[in-house]
């Protein structure tokens, strides 16, 4: 069987998946994102290129992106879902999960609890909505990641500047209420139906918890309806794998994103005691073998 990853090189956890898919499968391709076109043939049928490879052709398709390339890799995915490959993740997942009021719409549509949320474009609506949701408020930009983007404002004072700075630079605003937490959140890492819990633990004095702006990883067993409502919004986003982050206490919570490309160092599976990047190459080969199985059986 034959697996591709496309990956996004500054993400560059890319090679502990590539190391585990060559125990797995007997061909294995790294695919820089820069690298990659998708076509039309004479037919008609959609195909996605690598140089002279076509990517449809292969078993297992394991797009690891950021939102950064968001236009080009939401295309991308949608024509390997319909050229053959298995991607663990629908045509429109990683869209979703790359805007914020998305996720938040797909989520509170499903019955998960998210923070309180508004999308606006101007000022004085955001104003207006700071002042309904109550403050402090957390303002985010739509496509934010790994922490970038979010800011919080204790009053309009503060607000105000930051959201005239987001109109110069031509930026759509989510506005979120504030949840209170100890500069930490807890990410859920989904696989199957399956998780991986630990927490993330922001520097002192620092309300963001993301690893990539110096926290750390601690052990957490997340109780049971937080896993469920980690895998609740999985397949409400119509991801196999993510990473789910949640804020709040041991006994509520609520999801502030999902993450198509959720961290997968060392330290990750030493903190959760689980090989990560083995359980998702090992998952996806059996997803592939069980596609294959179903097409014998029903050509």
């Amino acid at each position: 069987m034959k697996f591709a990853i496309i990956y996004t090189p500054f993400l560059e956890q890319h090679p502990y998946i590539i190391e585990k898919a060559e125990e797995y499968f007997e061909s294995v391709l790294a695919v820089p994102i820069e690298s990659v076109r998708y076509e039309y043939t004479s037919d008609g049928k959609p195909r996605v290129m690598y140089k002279n490879t076509d990517l449809s052709d292969f078993d297992v398709v394991f797009p690891r992106l950021s939102g950064e390339d968001l236009l080009f890799s939401e295309q991308m995915i949608e024509i390997l879902n319909e050229s053959g490959p298995y991607v663990h993740m629908d045509s429109d997942s990683f869209s979703i999960s790359s805007n914020k009021f998305s996720t938040v719409k797909e989520l509170s549509g499903g019955g998960v609890k998210v923070p309180r949320s508004v999308y606006t474009l101007s000022t004085e609506a955001a104003a207006d909505a700071a002042d309904d949701i109550g403050y402090p408020v957390t303002i985010k930009l739509i496509s934010g990641y790994g922490g970038k983007g979010i800011m919080r404002a204790k009053n309009e004072s503060e607000l105000r500047p930051i959201i005239d700075t987001l109109e110069v630079f031509e930026q759509d605003i989510c506005l979120q209420d504030f949840i209170e937490n100890p500069g930490e959140d807890v990410r859920i890492v989904v696989i199957g139906d399956d998780t991986y819990s630990y927490k993330r633990v922001g520097l002192k004095e620092e309300w963001r918890s993301n690893v990539s702006r110096g926290g750390s990883r601690v052990e957490f067993d997340a109780p049971d309806w937080m896993r469920d409502m980690a895998v609740k919004a999985s397949k409400l986003t119509g991801f196999d794998i993510c990473g789910v982050d949640i804020i709040g206490s041991e006994d509520e919570g609520f999801i502030v994103e999902i993450n198509a490309s959720p961290g997968i160092t060392e330290k990750t599976s030493e903190v959760v005691g689980v090989d990560i990047p083995e359980e998702m190459v090992s998952f996806v080969k059996q997803k592939a073998l069980d596609r294959e199985l179903d097409e014998d059986i029903n050509p």
